[in-house]
């Protein structure tokens, strides 16, 4: 799928994996891509390594995120001026912007299928405590919470 195929609408979702290559320019079609949806209000989820390019890009400017560290933003994003927004924090949601540290996948996961509504609260919150801690008494608790 080329980015001019992806619908800008309220319900479209893009993520954008972890990786140490974002600041490449191949990738500024994407990190465009990415605004555009911001604006009209789709999702948008970014882990660790994209968070710098939509730092860079000034997306973090005016909006509550994360990543890897502030210092981090700082050191490799020359634009970021989004100091004041950020957390620090494994993940984040700012409404229609989800980041996460690379520590955060999952709880940067759990965001997420919380805002696409892939659960109710009891099995997500039953998934989560199940993923977080490997107790398998909340692996029964998300099979009795899921309807077949």
């Amino acid at each position: 799928m080329t980015t001019d195929e992806i619908i800008s609408s309220p319900s479209t979702v893009l993520l954008l994996p972890g990786a140490d290559t974002w600041d490449d320019p191949r990738h500024k079609p994407i990190i465009e891509k990415a605004t555009e949806l911001l604006e009209c209000g789709a999702t948008v989820a970014a882990i660790c390594g994209d968070t710098t390019a939509l730092a860079e890009s000034g997306v973090f400017d005016e909006r509550i995120h994360t990543s890897n560290s502030l210092e981090y933003l700082k050191m490799v994003c020359p634009n970021y001026k989004g100091e004041s927004y950020y957390r620090d924090v494994k993940a984040v949601s700012d409404n229609n912007l989800i980041t996460a540290s690379s520590a955060g996948g999952l709880l940067f996961a759990r965001i997420i299928l919380a805002k696409i509504e892939v659960f109710s609260e009891n099995p997500l919150e039953a998934w989560y405590n199940y993923f977080n801690t490997g107790d398998p008494k909340y692996f029964y608790i998300l099979m009795d919470t899921l309807t077949y």
